[in-house]
């Protein structure tokens, strides 16, 4: 049995997640999870919750609650569960956030999905229009700078994972208001169903980040 490392900046097991991600590589592998925010309580991590959008992420707690946190905060707890995988001798480790992070200290390879992400909307969508789905309002002010080009124009927009998917089904009609060309749902809390949602609504393809860097992963290991 070859086990897998995955990493999530709320708190694990991700079963929201990894079942899904483990369902996809078939049999012969076996998860182990660490979260950044395993050994802390709801009213801990609330005490850091950010002030403003800089630097926001947005996560869950075991029980599903979501849960605001800055990469400030969880980057050096993320630091200590990849310590902890590598200790373990694992080869492959996942991030289970499409954030943007620094380097980590670790012999494992580390997929970033982000970065998975990145050569398939460039590979895919060269000009036209761009739909982003972040899950906070706050975050989609950054999404021009770091995806827009001169031939590729963007929209942004929000919906939560963690929360109503009636909140999915409106950023989805506001998508295809804008026309957009394709649609990337940037979460790795956002699920299969909600992918569905968002395709169906705007009649366009969409990429979702769990089962793209997924993918990425069954592509090393197989």
């Amino acid at each position: 049995m070859k086990r897998i490392g995955f990493v999530t900046i709320g708190q694990s097991p991700r079963s929201d997640l990894v079942p899904e991600i483990m369902k996809g590589l078939g049999p012969g592998f076996e998860a182990v999870e660490r979260g950044a925010l395993d050994d802390l309580t709801l009213e801990e991590v609330r005490r850091h919750e950010p002030k403003t959008g800089k630097g926001l992420l947005v996560t869950r707690m075991r029980d599903g609650t979501e849960v605001r946190v800055t990469k400030e905060f969880v980057v050096p707890r993320m630091q200590r569960c990849i310590d902890e995988l590598n200790s373990m001798g694992l080869e492959v480790i996942m991030l289970l956030c499409a954030g943007e992070f620094p380097e980590f200290r670790s012999k494992a390879l580390i997929v970033r999905p982000l970065e998975v992400l990145r050569g398939v909307v460039d590979a895919s969508l060269r000009s036209g229009l761009m739909g982003i789905l972040y899950p906070a309002a706050e975050q989609t002010a950054k999404a021009a700078d770091e995806w827009a080009t001169e031939h590729r124009r963007v929209y942004a927009d929000a919906a939560s994972p963690y929360g109503p998917v009636e909140e999915v089904e409106a950023a989805a009609h506001r998508l295809a208001e804008k026309g957009v060309d394709l649609t990337l749902m940037i979460c790795m809390g956002y699920t299969a169903e909600m992918k569905r949602i968002v395709r169906e609504i705007t009649g366009r393809p969409v990429i979702l980040a769990s089962s793209m860097a997924a993918r990425a992963l069954k592509e090393l290991l197989s």
